[in-house]
């Protein structure tokens, strides 16, 4: 006689089944290293500057450790954060997402992140506890050495790590537990990247010191995507605007010559040349094009100059 198994045995092994293939699923999930655009989709953008920085790609050209400068030269404090919490980003920590916007109450920088690396919660969570900071729920929050500034940060997951600075001491809530819709054709593939949405642009506040002339000939683009990558046996800058039409392109590659133009006179009325060891080296070498509604623009970086910031960061 041929058993036949009941109506509620196949049931029973169904549901066994199902639960079994969705922790599977959910450990596998768990052990993906995120990608870019997952990581920027966990991030509060809209109006935000978007940066990436990919610090595995940085450590294995040597690239991170050029502009870190040498191992044992940190200030002390970090010395005591790294003796404390066993984290050392030029070593542990793989990848960085970060958005920047203006809080329209304080008119300060609100800056969210996500980092991947490899993270000991418990020693980081005990380094903001003895530090006067709070921690509930996988959540913590102290102070910042600003005044009236908080960091905040929880764990994603065991490699994922969400971390806000704000006035707002519970604004790492703000960055989902979830990744967004966000896609990835739409971001760039260098290790190093920026993109800049038009509400972004409007902002000073947003824009690194020195760059904000270049900034205000960029206000009224749709968008502007900056990366840093290496171009053969050398670093530079790209740049890639799109415009609104075709005449105001035009227009933004005059006022990017212009501008770069009227940098290399003023320094040559100071009797000196281009610097390639800081920053007047950089931006007097770009160069610019345009392609229908698009702007795109090229900085190489001199030797020099990463040479520079290796020394000054050594110091």
């Amino acid at each position: 006689m041929r058993y036949r198994p009941h109506k509620w045995q196949i049931a029973i092994a169904l549901v066994v089944f199902g639960a079994v293939l969705l922790a599977a699923l959910y450990v596998w999930r768990m052990r993906q290293e995120a990608t870019p655009a997952e990581m920027a989709a966990f991030l509060p953008t809209g109006d935000s500057l978007l940066l990436y920085m990919d610090l595995g790609a940085m450590r294995r050209s040597g690239l991170l450790d050029a502009l870190a400068g040498p191992r044992g030269a940190e200030e002390a404090e970090y010395r005591r954060f790294i003796e404390q919490t066993r984290f050392n980003y030029r070593d542990d920590l793989d990848a960085l997402a970060v958005a920047i916007r203006e809080n329209p109450a304080t008119h300060e920088r609100d800056v969210y992140a996500v980092a991947r690396g490899s993270f000991d919660w418990t020693r980081i969570s005990a380094y903001a506890a003895s530090h006067g900071g709070q921690c509930s729920a996988g959540f913590c929050r102290a102070s910042a050495s600003q005044p009236h500034r908080f960091i905040s940060f929880y764990r994603i997951r065991s490699r994922l790590l969400a971390l806000a600075v704000s006035s707002d001491q519970w604004a790492a809530l703000l960055i989902s537990r979830g990744p967004g819709p966000r896609g990835a054709s739409d971001l760039p593939d260098e290790p190093v990247w920026m993109l800049a949405p038009a509400a972004a642009l409007q902002s000073d506040g947003l824009l690194p010191e020195g760059t904000r002339a270049f900034g205000s000939a960029l206000r009224g683009a749709q968008r502007v995507t900056l990366t840093l990558g290496a171009h053969g046996d050398r670093l530079s800058v790209s740049l890639d605007v799109a415009c609104r039409n075709v005449d105001q392109a035009s227009t933004l590659v005059i006022q990017l010559e212009q501008l770069t133009e009227t940098l290399r006179t003023w320094i040559a009325r100071e009797h000196v040349k281009p610097n390639p060891g800081d920053l007047s080296g950089v931006l007097t070498g770009g160069s610019f094009r345009r392609e229908d509604r698009r702007v795109f623009g090229s900085w190489p970086i001199p030797k020099e100059f990463v040479r520079a910031l290796s020394e000054g960061a050594g110091k």
